[in-house]
């Protein structure tokens, strides 16, 4: 039914705009060549704790390229608490690895060298991982609003209160032998609520004791039924994820909601404002971020 809405809402558009043109005795012509600017370096990379780092390096040209084309010839240093740690090497296709695997509660840089375009450096230093307890599933936290029942999850973890901390929570899906991550749904949770936006990235701020205890509906993607019971979501084995994450790791997942909000809006519904990406390199752009995370062992909810 909502496929067919969005369909007939389409058509609609075309007519509207069809009769409008039909309509108008002016016409103007819409420049649809755009003027190219200076290719400015890009740099990306997520560091993640016990990992090696991977570095991606490319320039940023014209409005209309698909895909960022990676540049070979740069020459990556990677300091590690402002000290020289190596070289790292080119993979190719503009991708750069290191030896060095990332720890929490160090600061890693990166200056690039790229002929032509100067020095371009960027930093982040990656956080502790926090801990995780009394993690309980329920199978049945509520219904929407055709009647269907979602489950939850609620568990407790750790938080240093003296200072401004970043998390993000992902439900890892086991669902026939492929990963996915659980979409949030119907947010009560007042520190969720908090952030202005549906994602499971927040901060500490409402956070006032060393531990928090956190309810997260979310949605898998299907429905079923069970003993001839009322219609509600499949249920489907799943990996909790706390990932601790870094200041840049943070803003840079709440600007993407709305870049990709302005970008790709939902008729009707969403915003056609554009957003700038959330950009930490210094004469480039780009995102440089690090997180440390625990896991949960496999946990397999049941209906009761």
């Amino acid at each position: 039914m909502r496929l067919y809405n969005i369909r007939l809402s389409a058509i609609l558009l075309i007519v509207l705009i069809g009769g409008q043109f039909y309509f108008s005795s002016c016409r103007k012509l819409v420049q649809s060549d755009f003027t190219d600017f200076a290719p400015v370096p890009v740099v990306n990379s997520f560091l993640s704790a016990d990992s090696l780092i991977k570095v991606h390096i490319s320039l940023a040209s014209k409005l209309d390229t698909n895909e960022l084309k990676g540049l070979d010839n740069a020459q990556v240093k990677l300091y590690v608490d402002d000290v020289f740690k190596e070289l790292l090497t080119s993979a190719g296709n503009g991708v750069f690895t290191s030896t060095t695997i990332v720890e929490p509660l160090k600061k890693y840089e990166c200056k690039v060298d790229i002929p032509g375009y100067g020095t371009v450096s960027c930093s982040t230093s990656i956080p502790k991982p926090s801990h995780l307890r009394d993690i309980t599933s329920i199978a049945i936290a509520g219904k929407d609003q055709e009647g269907m029942t979602y489950p939850a999850i609620k568990f407790t973890f750790s938080n240093s209160k003296n200072k401004k901390c970043y998390y993000e929570a992902r439900i890892r899906m086991i669902e026939y032998g492929s990963e996915q991550i659980a979409d949030m749904y119907n947010i009560v949770d007042p520190v969720l609520l908090n952030e202005g936006l549906p994602l499971s990235v927040f901060s500490n701020e409402l956070i006032t004791d060393t531990a928090y205890t956190m309810t997260i509906n979310y949605f898998t993607g299907s429905y079923g039924s069970s003993n001839g019971g009322p219609t509600h979501t499949n249920l489907y084995p799943f990996i909790l994820e706390l990932r601790s994450v870094s200041y840049d790791y943070y803003q840079f997942a709440r600007q993407k909601y709305l870049y990709d909000s302005g970008r790709f809006p939902e008729f009707g519904l969403s915003s056609n404002q554009a957003f700038q990406l959330y950009s930490n390199v210094k004469n480039g752009y780009g995102i440089f971020a690090g997180y440390s995370s625990v896991i949960s062992d496999t946990i397999i909810p049941q209906y009761k």
